[in-house]
Formats: structure tokens, sequence, C-alpha cells
């Protein structure tokens, strides 16, 4: 995956700060649309109208990177890139409250169903299984164990020195996966040109500009940290002018046993096969009396010696030195000849040696068959005999062969029953040791539950309390309130009351009806 300009260094973890090397967690959602049913012949949906109808709900957030994973007729699977985990929240708040998307044509609404997506890369229990399930394997053996990280797609010019960005520098590997422990073993692979790598997924430009390197761990543990702390997450650089590049890394452990001891003793004989081993221009050829000197010096050291120390003592006469120089000569010679002849006679003693063992292995091979051969027939002609005489002895002995195939087949049938038991024991006890620390971490989290619920027990209680005490007040409140309102009403009936006496006695109020009446019946 190219370089991404990277805008929110909030969520930014420190990897390597002189490097101005940063970590960051990938957040990722998963988006399943659902399709309606297509009753019109030629009638289709375009995945990438969906995704814009989805980019369209999202905003003001963006997508860094938005794919299908899977298309059918049903159901289309996007997964989606944000910048952090709160613009992920806010994505998937946005995407349940629509609920739903409109396209045009489709009197149907298409549903969506959105949640957060997994990160990748190995766990614990994905090296635990292969390394325990693996052929071949000695955990005593480093490189055959789960102590080394594989690192794909790292930029070069992150890693490289300032000014060549051609190769990345271990050193400065080692400096910034230091950080998790010490490194043992760094190998980066060299770069292969072949048909898969021109024409198929990559490039000859994304070998140059990425590249891929091995790391062992000396202890278990430095390596557990490295992987959980790189998983699921991508490679932050800063440069000096300020801009921050994003780079989504891949993340695995040596499933090749790449930086192992016999691997690396390979590599280093194919390397020495395919490389041309050019011979020195320097060294001179003996020419044949040097090698037959060097030759008698090897033969014979003491004789050479005598003769050297002879000659040492007869330089210191002047006069004598023409001769003994002929004799020592002479005497070479002779020791020569001898030596040739006596080589030549235990040769030829070998040789005829050899002849007779050969021989007499022969006549002794042969005597031996004819025994053998005698017998066999002897043999042979005495159990026919007896079978002519007795058909129970046929029976007999098949029935006694029978009986020993079946031991045979039961005894091994046995053994690989004992092997299996001894298999399933140690897997037994294996899982009876996972199974027990899986109890005690289950244990553990059961008490911090129970204490959490206590808690928000207690707070509960506390807060039934509270609003029961509120609720008092206010109901006493209220009868007062009341009780004032009463006797308000009280006094004001009695007021009325008083002036009502008061008016009943002095005035008599005439009704309208009487006045109106009486004039029309004096008419009639």
């Amino acid at each position: 995956m190219p370089l991404q300009i990277c805008t929110d260094t909030s969520e930014a973890i420190s990897f390597e700060s002189s490097l101005g090397l940063y970590l960051k967690s990938i957040s990722k959602i998963k988006i399943n649309v659902q399709l309606p049913k297509l009753n019109l012949p030629g009638q289709s949906i375009s995945s990438w109208h969906v995704m814009e109808k989805l980019k369209e709900t999202v905003k003001p957030d963006t997508f860094l990177c938005l794919k299908a994973l899977k298309i059918t007729t049903t159901v289309i699977k996007f997964e989606g890139e944000l910048e952090t985990k709160s613009s992920c929240d806010r994505v998937l708040a946005r995407l349940r409250a629509a609920g739903c998307l409109k396209l045009n044509g489709f009197s149907e609404r298409l549903q969506i169903r959105a949640a957060h997506g997994a990160s990748g890369g190995p766990t614990r229990h994905d090296w635990e299984s292969f390394f325990r399930d693996a052929k071949g394997v000695n955990e005593m053996k480093p490189g055959e164990r789960p102590d080394t990280i594989h690192l794909e797609e790292l930029p070069v010019r992150w890693f490289a020195d300032s000014g060549k960005s051609i190769l990345p520098n271990e050193k400065l590997l080692c400096k910034a996966f230091g950080t998790f422990g010490k490194i043992r073993r760094l190998e980066i692979p060299d770069k292969t040109t072949s048909e898969h790598s021109m024409f198929g997924k990559t490039s000859s430009l994304h070998n140059d500009l990425l590249f891929e390197v091995y790391i062992q761990y000396e202890e278990y543990v430095e390596f557990v940290i490295a992987m959980e702390s790189l998983r699921g997450k991508k490679l932050l650089y800063k440069e000096p002018d300020g801009k921050v590049y994003s780079a989504n890394i891949k993340v695995d452990f040596d499933r090749n046993k790449y930086l192992s001891d016999k691997c690396i003793k390979q590599r280093i004989a194919e390397a020495k096969k395919t490389g041309a081993i050019s011979a020195p221009k320097d060294i001179k050829i003996p020419t044949k009396d040097q090698q037959m000197k060097i030759m008698q010096a090897l033969m014979f050291p003491m004789i050479t010696k005598t003769i050297a120390a002879q000659i040492k003592k007869n330089q210191t006469f002047t006069e004598d030195v023409n001769v003994e120089q002929i004799e020592t000569k002479r005497l070479l010679k002779e020791l020569l000849c001898r030596v040739e002849v006596s080589e030549k006679k235990r040769i030829t003693e070998l040789k005829t040696s050899s002849l007779q063992k050969e021989q007499n292995s022969k006549s002794e091979l042969k005597k031996n068959i004819k025994t053998a051969v005698v017998k066999e027939k002897s043999e042979s002609r005495h159990f026919q005999k007896k079978v002519k005489h007795t058909d129970i002895y046929k029976n007999r002995n098949k029935e006694f062969s029978k009986q020993i195939c079946s031991n045979e087949k039961d005894n091994v049938k046995q053994d690989s029953k004992r092997k299996e038991k001894h298999q399933h024991n140690g897997k037994r006890k294996k899982k009876h040791s996972d199974k027990t620390n899986e109890t005690k971490e289950h244990i553990r989290l059961r008490l911090e539950e129970r204490k959490i619920k206590e808690r928000l027990v207690y707070v509960h209680d506390q807060e039934k309390k509270n609003k029961e005490k509120l609720l008092e007040q206010e109901r006493i409140l209220k009868e007062k309130l009341l009780r004032n309102l009463k006797a308000r009403e009280e006094e004001k009936l009695k007021v009325r009351e008083k002036l009502r006496k008061e008016l009943a006695g002095s005035k008599v109020l005439k009704s309208v009806l009487v006045t109106s009446i009486s004039p029309v019946r004096t008419k009639m």
C-alpha cells in the first residue's frame, strides 16, 4: 500500500523519536449493505454508487480507504479505514442513525449494518499452535521456535542513511526494533527479480522503495512484546519539515525457519556455488626439479637432515667440497631407487594377498552354499515324508502361523496404543495446565466483576436513598402548600359570609322578571 499523509497524530505512540518513528493503531469498520430483489430483467446495482452514498452519510468525516470485500446478489460487504478511533465511533453512530440508503431507481431502501473491524495480525494462539503442530522443529535451537519476526513493506527511505536511499541500514533497524529487547540476528533478504515480481502484483519500482526484514530476539518474552505492540498498528514517520507520513506494514512470525542455523548454512553454500571463485595471480607454479626436492624432503626427512648436516660440516673443508657433493647426489639416487623398488614389491605383495583372500572367500562361500543346499534338500525331503504321513501336521502349522501373525498384530496394536496413550497423556497434561491457567484468570476476572458489581449496587442503593429523601421532602412541601391554600380559602369564605349577612338586613333586591310581566296583564 502506498504512503499516506497523516493529518491527526493525537493517538500516536512514540516508537523511536530520535529517528522520527511513531506507531498508531489502525481503526477499521465493516459495513454490510443488504440489497433488494431485482425484479426487472437487466437491472443492476453499482457498488461504486453505494460507496458514494456511504461517503455522503458519513460526512463531515472521510474514509482514508473504502473497498468492497465481497459482492453477492443479496449483500455487499465493505471495509473502511478512518483516521482515529474517535472518528470511527462517530461514523458508526451516523450509520446506525441513518439505518438505510435510498438509491435512484429502487423503491425499497437498502439496510445498513456497521461494526468495528478486527485488527489484522497473528495472535499468541496462532504461533503457539503452529510450532506445536510443526514437524522437524527443535525448541532448543534458535530459529526453530517463536523468536523471529518477519516484517514486510517497510519503506527504505525511513531506515536509510541521510542522503543514501538505496539500501536500508541494519544499525538503524537494530536501534529502532531493539527497544523491545536484545536482538540476536537481523537479516534483510536479497531482492530477486522474477516473472512474478515483474509482471505480477508487485513491480520493480515497488521492490526498490520497500523491503522486508527478519529480526530474531534472544528471549521469548521480548518476541511477545514486539508482536503485541506491532499488531494492528501502522508506522508513522515525521520529517524535519513537520510533515507526517503513514505506512501499513505487514507483521508476522517466521514460518519458514529463515534464521535457523541449517537454513543459514544452506544459503551460504548456495552463494558459494553461484559465486565465481577467482584464483590469485601472484602464485608461482614450481618446476619439476623443485617438486622432486619437495617430495624427497617429505618422503625422507631424516635422510635429508643427515645429508644436510654432513654438507654443513664438510663446507669447512674447501678442498673436498665438490667430491662430497657428488657423493651426496649418488647416495640420493641410490636411496630413491631402493625406495621405488621397495614400494613396487609392497604393491605386488598387497595385490597377491588380496587375490588370495578373494579366492579363499569365494571357495568358502561355495562350500557353504553347497552345504546349505544339501541341508535344505534333506530337510525338504524329511518334511515331505512327514506331510505325506499326516495331514494333521499341516493344520497345526497353519494354526501356529496364524497364531504367530495374530500375536504380532496384537503386539503392534498394543505398541501403537501405548504410544497414543503416551501422546494423549502429554496433550492432557498440556491442556490441564492451560485450563488451570485459564481458570485462574477466569476466577480473577470474576472477582473483579463481583467487586465492580458490589460497587455498582452500593452506588445504586445510595442513589435510591437520595431519591427517596427528595421525594419525602417534596411530599412535605406539597402538604404544607395545600394546608396554606385551604386556610386561605376558609378565611375568604368567612369574609364572604360576613358581608352577605350585613347586606341581607339593609337592602332588598328586586327581580327584573316581575317588572316586565306586570304591564302586559293590565292591558288584557
